[in-house]
């Protein structure tokens, strides 16, 4: 039995529940029949249990709300007819922290690390309040009296961006906001601002901001505006503003100011670029350099775009780019040209005299990989003054040729492939010790075409059986090549002559016939006191461009290379025959005719298609002996010697006969009237180009031979955790002798000896040694002017050493040359052989054992790393305390017994650190030719954190005509050279003024 009291209780219970239900169910009814236009906000259903009043710590997550349909889904009684509003959560929003309450189920309060996340959106602060009403949720921090701080600020991350504020209101529905005290990340740039207001499009509206790429709570520089927008993802775009610098507002700012967002780092950000400033006291006067702008394109092109500025009227421009295409290409271009003025004031004649320099680079290479086809570039083209002038690096200034080349390659199918090329070779010449300028340069341009099909075995068998014929091979090569440059002939001087070359009246001989118009030898020209042709040099220029297209060649070439079956001779000697066909194909061929005096050749040009062809055979044996010497004492066990010798004979034909016609031979009607050495077999194709000039006259068989040399020490290791007992140690890494013998020929039948050698001594010292000896004698030969009999050279041409091999000691009637003769040296009494060059490199680098650890921050790139890589030396590592790099470079030549020179340099560069933030760096040298100090560099590099600072100083340029100069620079770091903990060395010399990358 229930007792009577609690059967009222009960009852009461029931009647108000009914009461309620019907009331509820009557305005659900009436609202869903009649919605209004502005419907009156219905509170989300929640799941979330009432908090008590006091702390109580939770744990994990509890969700607040669930979507309306997954609720009405819960609900079997009846079916909801009610819609969704649009004031409630698209999302479940969940949150957590120490101490929690819900009032009226509409409002939420969270204090004490407290956080809500909804969808991508998450608050974390000291105190939350949530209200579902209003789509809404502030956010504050907490005053800790104790360390008299504020805690627990908001920190809002809305997807990959995130906000730290003081106080923040934000309305989940329209996605705005209201914020107090914001810090965020923008790029590579941080903003803060007191006020701030978010819109639905995620910009923020600034007021009282700063702009700084400094990561410290006190900035050392920032931007002041009082009004900022940054577009989302795009750009920062301000009003007025001012630079301040530790805290010191300085009168340096723009009525507004822009800054791009970029959407990779590897493009970099679009931005004014602050010049260098500094003096050349003897040269172009003051100057501002390296200014300019980049313009970061889009996220696969960035372009830099620079001025110089000289006091004395000097000025140069420049245009760099890098582009990149993710898995498919990359590379950078830059173009430069420079006006320099010789001379230290500005009037007509230095105006006159003012040299263009330009220098052009360009650099493409592939990043696919098994594609059938391929395009790279790496193209450093530049005037022959342009290092000299424009550029104090010791590597450019000495730098005396360059090569370009541009190349696509294709193929198809398994045994097909072709390519063409394009290249550019630059010899810039010798430096005029008067002038300073480099002089005689020579230019080559050629594009060539090649078609190749691989060697194929005709006679092999399927499964193969072992037999010698299926060894043999055949494929085939076929060349196209136009080349021109700016060597060309001079005419040969016959004035004075009793004969000349007939000429038809009218008609001008073209370049070509120049060449080969007169068949006469050196000797007899000088014998009768004409003047040798020889090569001009003429400047590679526009004005120019009619005799250097003149001088064009175009050739065809091809070649089939035959593989016949190797042997093995006595188990350890491989025994290798060889067959092959090459030969020319010319558009233009040759053809000459004695006058009817017999005084004088007539040369004809006729065009067409004149293919030549050459053949030969070889047969090649070499092998591999090993022998050791077994020392056994305390570390060093054995020295082993490997000698790898080889042999090579091949035998060509005379093809100057008749029968293959590819030379001309004159009539002998007797002795020609005063042309005694007159040639009477003549090519039909010298001086047309190709790979042999035609089909070489004259039967040839050159007996080649070769020696490799190894030499490595086996010794006891002193470590034996590696488990090791014994290391090689290498003595010599190579050690050669070349040379060859020519068995038919009538005279000179031995070949210059070439002796190289290469190692390394001590793990760190790279020595490398090249030699030629000349096996043949050398005579005195003296000449007089009154010897009729005699040869006498004209004194000028003599002493301008435009003849190999002579000598002129005076211009007195009476000279001694020492031309090279048919004996050899060891048998007329003056040794073996005589050393007529030999080249020496010795070099080492010192540094600390962790420098050649190279590390990677997380935040540098693939293409900053390859850079640096690429170009240690523009890069200051100041974790490194010291590095020390010395080469020694040493040249012998000697062309006769009483004629050489002889180069010696002496290189040195390195930096050290005084402390962690301070780095010294300097380069230096010594031209023991000269007897004075080559470019000196000596650079002072400060970390100043966000900041860089850099001073340069060249007391000595290496050459009277450029004077000492120096430059300082301060500017902004990039964050990832930053992280690196490196500093780009943007001074003039490395890049002509331009720098060599990008300001980011």
């Amino acid at each position: 039995m229930i007792e009577p009291k609690k059967r009222l209780i009960i009852l009461r219970v029931i009647k108000y529940t009914l009461i309620l239900w019907l009331l509820t169910s009557l305005v659900a009814r009436l609202h869903a029949q009649n919605q209004p236009t502005n419907p009156i906000r219905s509170a989300p259903r929640t799941i979330a249990p009432v908090a008590p009043k006091g702390p109580r710590s939770t744990t994990g997550v509890t969700p607040l709300t669930l979507p309306r349909k997954a609720l009405a889904g819960t609900d079997t009684s009846r079916r909801d007819s009610t819609k969704s509003t649009p004031d409630q959560f698209a999302t479940a929003v969940k949150y957590s922290s120490r101490d929690s309450s819900l009032v009226s189920g509409q409002i939420v309060e969270l204090w004490g690390d407290a956080q809500v996340v909804y969808g991508d959106i998450s608050l974390k602060a000291d105190y939350i309040k949530l209200n579902q009403a209003t789509n809404e949720v502030f956010a504050r921090g907490r005053y800790d009296s104790t360390s008299k701080k504020t805690v627990g600020t908001p920190v809002f991350k809305d997807r990959n961006e995130s906000y730290d504020t003081k106080e923040i209101r934000y309305n989940f529905k329209t996605k705005k906001a209201l914020v107090s005290g914001i810090i965020t990340q923008q790029g590579e740039g941080n903003i803060r601002g007191k006020t701030v207001k978010k819109d639905a499009e995620d910009n923020l509206y600034i007021r009282g901001s700063i702009y700084t790429t400094c990561n410290l709570t006190t900035p050392h520089f920032h931007i002041n505006a009082p009004r900022l927008k940054v577009v989302h993802n795009k750009q920062v775009v301000s009003g007025p503003f001012n630079l301040v610098i530790n805290q010191i507002p300085l009168p340096i700012g723009l009525p507004f100011g822009f800054f791009p967002f970029p959407k990779k780092k590897d493009i970099g950000v679009s931005g004014i670029i602050m010049p260098q400033y500094g003096e050349e006291p003897n040269g172009r006067g003051f100057y501002l350099r390296d200014g300019g702008y980049y313009w970061a394109v889009n996220e696969n092109i960035g372009l830099q775009f620079t001025t110089q500025l000289y006091s004395r009227g000097s000025w140069g421009a420049g245009v760099s780019g890098a582009y990149n295409k993710k898995y498919r290409y990359g590379g950078s271009f830059q173009l430069r040209f420079n006006r320099n003025l010789p001379g230290a004031l500005i009037d007509s004649v230095n105006k006159a005299q003012a040299r263009n320099d330009f220098t052009i680079a360009w650099s493409h290479a592939p990043q696919n990989i098994g594609r059938r086809s391929s395009f790279s570039a790496n193209v450093n083209v530049s005037s022959n003054s342009y290092n000299q002038f424009n550029t104090y690096s010791v590597q450019q200034v000495s730098q005396n040729v360059a090569g370009s080349s541009v190349q696509y390659s294709r193929t198809f199918g398994q045994y097909v492939r072709a390519g063409a090329n394009f290249r550019v070779n630059q010899q810039f010449g010798q430096v005029n010790q008067i002038t300073g300028v480099r002089e005689n340069g020579k230019t080559d341009v050629s594009t060539d075409f090649n078609l190749a099909v691989n060697q194929i075995a005709p006679f092999a068998l399927k499964g193969g059986t072992g037999r010698w014929y299926e060894s043999f091979r055949v494929g085939f090569q076929f060349d196209a090549s136009a080349q021109v440059n700016n060597t060309v002939r001079n005419r040969i001087d016959t004035s004075g002559l009793g004969f000349a070359i007939a000429v038809p009246t009218g008609v001008t001989l073209q370049n070509r016939e120049q060449i080969v118009r007169d068949s006469l030898t050196n000797a007899a020209i000088i014998r009768a006191g004409g003047t040798v042709p020889d090569p001009n040099l003429i400047a590679f220029s526009f004005a120019n461009a009619a005799r250097i297209w003149d001088n064009r060649n175009v050739t065809m070439r091809y070649s089939i290379p035959v593989s016949l079956p190797n042997f093995k001779l006595a188990r350890y000697i491989n025994f290798t025959p060889g067959f092959s066909i090459n030969g020319d194909i010319y558009s233009r061929q040759l053809s000459y005719r004695l006058n009817s005096e017999k005084t004088a050749v007539r040369i004809d040009t006729a065009r067409g298609f004149y293919p030549t062809y050459t053949f030969s055979t070889n047969a090649s044996i070499n092998t591999r002996l090993y022998g050791t010497y077994f020392i056994r004492g305390k570390r060093i066990e054995a020295i082993r010697h490997t000698v790898a010798p080889s042999v090579t004979l091949s035998y060509t034909p005379d093809f100057s006969g008749s029968t293959f016609g590819f030379y001309t031979v004159l009539p002998d009607e007797g002795v020609l009237k005063g042309l005694p050495e007159y040639r009477r077999t003549l090519s039909n194709y010298r001086g047309l180009g190709g790979t042999y000039g035609s089909s070489p006259p004259g039967q040839s068989a050159f007996l080649s031979f070769g020696i490799v040399n190894q030499l490595e020490m086996k010794v006891r290791s002193r470590d034996d955790s590696t488990g090791q007992e014994f290391k090689k140690i290498p003595l010599f890494d190579n050690l050669s002798i070349n040379g060859s013998y020519n068995l038919l020929a009538p005279e000179y039948k031995l070949s210059p000896i070439q002796v190289s050698a290469n190692t390394q001594i001590f793990k760190n010292v790279n020595f490398n040694i090249s030699s030629t000896f000349d096996p043949y004698a050398y005579r005195p030969y003296y000449t007089s002017y009154y010897n009729p009999y005699s040869i006498y050279y004209p004194t000028a041409y003599a002493v301008s050493g435009q003849i190999p091999g002579y000598v002129i000691a005076s211009p007195d009637l009476t000279t001694a040359t020492y031309p090279r003769y048919n004996r050899l040296s060891i048998f007329a009494g003056e040794g073996l052989a005589r050393l007529t060059s030999l080249q020496a490199f010795v070099s080492t680098r010192f540094a600390p054992k962790k420098a050649n650890v190279p590390k990677k921050s997380a935040n540098a790139t693939d293409a900053t790393m390859k850079a640096i890589n690429q170009n240690p030396d523009l890069y200051v590592d100041f974790n490194i305390p010291w590095t020390v790099n010395v080469s020694y470079t040493f040249g012998y030549n000697k062309l006769t017994p009483i004629q050489s020179s002889i180069i010696q340099t002496l290189q040195l560069t390195g930096d050290f650190s005084l402390t962690p933030k301070w780095k010294f760096t300097f380069q230096t040298g010594y031209d023991f030719q000269y007897k004075s100090p080559s470019l000196t560099n000596i650079g002072v590099n400060r970390d100043l954190h966000c900041w860089e600072m850099a001073f340069n100083w060249t007391p000595y340029a290496g050459s009277a005509f450029r004077g000492g100069t120096y430059s300082f620079d301060l500017r902004a770091r990039s964050a990832i050279l930053q992280e690196l903990k490196l500093s780009r060395r943007r001074s003039f010399y490395d890049t002509g003024g331009f720098g060599g990358g990008f300001t980011r």
